[in-house]
């Protein structure tokens, strides 16, 4: 960082305060930097040479090149961007000239163009205009980065990772491979095309890996004389290609890409063949809707990260798989899921640590992993040859049951060996390896088979992956479920079965990373209850992070299930009583940037014996706050099961309540002759509270696959809708309706007959399934909603915990029956509805507190059942005034009934009329709120109603922030997303401008914690992440 230009840019954007002194984040040239950024500092053959990289969220976001003191020429600019979107570290580039500030788009390779052309721009900003330098700064300073703003500002906006090398590069391979088996012809055997689907992906293997050796000049001085030292004039002919392949074999050992049968690859060749390699090589796109059109850049695999070879796994390894492919659960793990599983599990890990992972695929966590303890055995200085081998040969270990995902594996970690190493080669030898595949990369069924001897005989430092969620063994059946504690698993979740073998893996004291179905962590299934508790008990101290609410949003292009982050024994939990739990947040751009937003705020800390003695506080905790969690385990220990209560009164199953007739199934039955006299109730009919018959349509169909019993059929009849759906009271609210005579009721529903029972129960009971209190409990302890789906089965619905009917208060059962009857008479009234659900409340005798969880609940299970863009998009919308009032207040009453105690002063909350914009200090934090908290003297009078806050407050509270501070957060959360800063008698909680984070249920939680700061017994000025 030499010119005063370079310096004024980084100042004015807050990367470096006055002093010149760097943010948190910021990597500069000449210091150490990560493994993962040293290409984009230091190596001579990309050429980059960055001068700054800033990190936020766990992730790189800028690169900064100073021009120096002489203005760019349209060379030096098309070179430092074709690098900076080869290297794919980061989705911004910023060139600082003499004169101007240049941004560029790191994802986006832009089509080719004239040759004295510039590239083109995101944005110009010069700098002897401080309005454009304020304009940089709020789309794209220092605090915007970290808050996450600057994805929505005018610049980031307009950038996407589908863009990035290494999709591109995925996609040109994905057309290439396409089109080179293509060739053979539409009408051939299988066997023919299967051939030539794997001479395909050898011939592509070889491609990629020769011009791994020239762009990075280590073949040039082997080749053969007879070989140009250029790879489109190599594939030229297909003599000049097979003397290639020759030298390959001859150099390399037969872990790559082996030649089993020259002959049919010979008589395979084609012109054609070649051409199609060439025009990969040369730039030209093989995708069919660009035509053939150019890149301005061409693929540098001098520059492209070795880890993003495991791309090539989404191909190789699943078409050669064919059928196979989906029932062995092969999928790509994108980059981004690889460092945030070994971020915390290489936090304080020993250099010589010993790391496996049992479903290996194409090595992408073997390869980062590599990268990881090469620096770390180094402290980032350039490393030896005889130590990158050391580590690659006795420190890296993998297993997997498809062949071809080894070869990948084995391709990648050699790429990576050649490119860790820093010693010039200079001899022959010097690119040889030892055989990897049989001694550390070994090809096995980790479920149904004995594992290899040097797996099986040795415990690891760390076990990591992403095991296949369903799983086909060699012999066509997932291993069994034991009675074994160390073996059970839940029904259908063979990734369990990985995570019990990497506890044995891991030993006592071995850490474990590993993505998970999330599915089976929340389930009340008994085999996975047991499972879940042995497998927290013997890995505590554990975390779980959820990525569920990302599942519809490309976090794997090729599966949509929910996903967990399982980590097992890493620094970032140490207590092994408490078990870490928490989401990462749906973001609305997170398909475009792959950022994952978390921080402190999403993470909490719960105690384990609670999470083992009462399953679903689990998820309470996880999708919700801790006091959902107490709330939860407080209904699961004080009220039986609906199933409990209705069996009680003599409402037994298939006698008076199940599921509607089905029509559809092999076998017929005749439909009862009383049945086509009676109304049917289906979804498209459907009302909730009341359905009258009147005009109901008769069934007419003369058989049926389940006619049911005649008997759950009579009125009156409590029926339960199977699915969420506009039809119900409100969008987020489960959905019961009362049929006050006979009448039938397809399999969409669940139905009970209270026709030899009190049928005052029904409209209880039908009260209570239609509250929030329901929506609670199926949204935050129930195990589908925001997981699979939004549908509430049978077992499901019997697991709601209700009130012992024999035990309810008469005064409030009578409140109850009323509001419902006020509801089904106008269930547009939402002040009849709010009535309701207070009545329900006091039924179930809850804690003023423990109601506004309840009230919260309808808006939260929204967020869980309605997966679209459009629905979620209601929760990061900006608070109003309302909310951030409720909010407060709802803070201001769970401190002061705390201070009431000692009668000497009391919280007053101050809001402001707008939110931290752009206009005023806020220029690097758009999309933050701010909201004051101060202490008065007096004793709280009950009065919790906020006061308006002095805009002045915000000016001092920016002047703060702009100044520097330390945190004790690990380096791959993000602090900034929510913050506390104490003063001596103020507070301000600063946190994204959503309305999700500005709840009455976020003001408990907020209040909790502030009492567990202490703070309303300190006076000393702290900040606080």
């Amino acid at each position: 960082m030499t010119s005063l230009a370079f310096r004024q840019a980084l100042e004015a954007t807050g990367y470096l305060d006055a002093q010149g002194r760097a943010a948190p984040g910021l990597n500069e040239s000449g210091h150490e930097v990560p493994a993962r950024l040293r290409a984009v500092f230091q190596d001579e053959r990309v050429g980059l040479h960055a001068d700054a990289v800033f990190s936020a969220q766990g992730a790189p976001t800028s690169i900064f090149k100073d021009a120096g003191h002489q203005p760019p020429t349209v060379e030096d600019l098309r070179a430092w961007y074709e690098a900076a979107w080869n290297v794919g570290v980061a989705p911004l580039l910023w060139i600082v000239t003499p004169t101007d500030i240049r941004l560029y788009d790191c994802y986006a390779s832009p089509p080719d163009q004239a040759h004295d052309a510039e590239p083109p721009e995101l944005g110009r900003f010069m700098l002897n205009a401080p309005e454009l330098l304020l304009a940089l700064d709020a789309a794209c300073g220092r605090l915007a980065t970290e808050t996450g703003a600057f994805w929505s500002s005018p610049i980031g906006a307009k950038i996407n990772r589908r863009h990035r090398v290494d999709r591109e590069l995925l996609a040109e391979i994905s057309a290439l491979e396409h089109r080179l088996i293509e060739l053979t012809g539409p009408e051939v055997p299988n066997e023919k095309r299967s051939l030539a689907r794997d001479l395909a992906q050898r011939f592509i293997g070889r491609c990629i890996f020769t011009s791994y050796l020239l762009d990075r000049g280590l073949a040039q001085p082997f080749l053969p004389d007879d070989l140009p030292a250029d790879l489109a004039q190599i594939f030229s002919t297909p003599a000049t290609a097979f003397r290639l392949f020759a030298w390959l074999r001859s150099t390399f050992n037969g872990d790559l890409f082996p030649m089993d049968d020259p002959g049919a690859e010979r008589e395979h060749l084609s012109e054609a063949h070649l051409g199609l390699l060439r025009d990969f090589i040369e730039g030209r796109s093989l995708i069919p809707e660009r035509k053939g059109q150019g890149r301005l850049f061409r693929f540098r695999f001098n520059a492209i990260p070795v880890d993003l070879i495991s791309s090539i796994y989404q191909q190789f390894a699943r078409t050669s798989a064919a059928d196979d492919a989906e029932a062995q659960g092969l999928h790509y793990t994108p980059i981004e899921l690889v460092h945030l599983t070994l971020d915390p599990v290489f936090e304080q890990l020993p250099g010589s640590a010993r790391i496996v992972d049992p479903a290996c695929g194409s090595g992408a966590f073997l390869v980062e992993a590599f990268r990881r303890l090469v620096w770390r055995a180094t402290g980032g200085k350039p490393a030896s040859r005889q130590l990158v081998r050391e580590i690659l040969y006795g420190q890296l270990f993998g297993i997997d049951i498809n062949k071809s995902a080894l070869g990948i594996a084995a391709f990648s970690l050699y790429l990576a060996a050649l490119e860790l190493d820093q010693e010039p080669v200079e001899n022959l030898r010097d690119l040889k390896f030892d055989h990897l595949i049989g001694q550390t990369l070994f090809e096995a069924d980790s479920l149904a088979e004995p594992l290899p001897a040097p797996i099986a005989s040795n415990e690891f430092d760390a076990v990591v992956g992403n095991p296949p969620w369903t799983f086909v063994g060699q012999s066509g059946a997932s291993p069994k479920r034991t009675r074994d504690e160390a073996t059970a698993r839940p029904r259908r979740s063979p990734d369990q079965a990985f995570l019990a073998l990497a506890a044995r893996l891991a030993g006592d004291s071995g850490r474990i990373g590993m993505i998970m179905k999330a599915t089976p962590f929340f389930s009340k299934d008994v085999h996975a209850v047991d499972a879940r508790r042995a497998l927290l008990k013997k890995l505590a101290p554990a975390a779980l992070i959820n990525l569920s609410y990302l599942r519809r949003e490309e976090l794997f292009p090729d599966a949509k299930g929910p996903a967990l982050l399982f980590l097992a024994r890493c620094a970032l939990s140490t207590a092994s009583e408490r078990l870490l739990v928490g989401s990462i947040p749906w973001t609305p751009d997170f398909r475009r940037t792959g950022i994952f937003h978390v921080g402190p705020g999403e993470i909490r800390s719960i105690p384990l014996d609670r999470v083992l003695a009462v399953p679903p506080f689990l998820k309470a905790a996880t999708f919700g706050t801790v006091r959902d969690g107490w709330l939860i385990s407080r209904l699961e220990q004080e009220f039986p099961t609906l199933d409990t209560c209705l069996t009680a009164v003599g409402i037994l199953p298939r006698h008076h309540r199940g599921q509607g007739f089905k029509v559809n199934g092999a076998a017929q039955f005749a439909t009862p002759e009383d049945y086509f006299e009676l109304p049917v109730a289906t979804p498209e009919n459907f009302r909730p509270m009341r359905l009258p018959t009147e005009g109901l349509d008769k069934l007419t169909r003369a058989t049926l696959h389940r006619p049911r019993t005649r008997s759950i059929f009579k009125g009156p009849i409590l029926l339960c809708s199977k699915v969420a759906s506009d039809a119900s009271l409100e969008r987020g609210r489960f959905s019961a309706t009362v049929i006050e005579t006979d009448a039938l009721f397809t399999e969409s529903f669940t139905g009970i007959s209270f026709a030899e029972s009190d049928s005052e129960l029904a409209y209880v009971l039908n009260a209570i399934l239609n509250s929030s209190l329901t929506a609670f409990q199926l949204a935050l302890g129930g195990p589908t909603w925001g997981l699979e789906r939004p549908t509430v089965l049978p077992h499901d619905l019997l697991s709601i915990r209700v009130p012992f009917f024999g035990d309810m208060d008469r005064k409030r059962m009578a409140a109850v029956i009323e509001a419902e009857r006020a509801v089904a008479a106008d269930p547009t009234d939402h002040d009849l509805l709010a009535v309701l659900d207070q009545a329900v409340f006091d039924l179930y005798d809850l804690e003023p507190d423990e109601a506004v969880l309840a009230a919260d609940a309808t808006d939260r299970a929204r967020y869980l059942i309605y997966e679209n863009r459009k629905e979620r998009c209601g929760f990061v919308m900006p608070p109003r005034s309302p909310d951030l009032r409720a909010y407060a207040s709802q803070l201001v009453s769970v401190v002061n009934a705390y201070l009431r105690a000692r009668g000497e002063r009391h919280l007053q909350a101050h809001i402001y009329d707008r939110a931290l914009d752009k206009t005023d200090w806020t220029r690097g934090i758009p999309g933050v709120t701010a909201v004051r908290f101060s202490m008065a003297p007096g004793r709280p009078d009950g009065i919790n109603d906020p006061l308006d806050g002095d805009p002045e407050d915000l000016a001092a509270l920016g002047n703060l922030l702009r100044g520097g501070f330390e945190t004790v957060v690990p380096p791959y959360l993000n602090e900034r997303r929510q913050l506390r800063i104490y003063g001596d008698d103020c507070l301000f909680i600063l946190k994204p401008s959503e309305v999700r984070y500005w709840t009455r249920t976020a003001g408990l939680n907020d209040a909790d914690i502030i009492l567990a700061d202490h703070w309303v017994r300190r006076r000393d000025a702290v900040v606080r992440a």
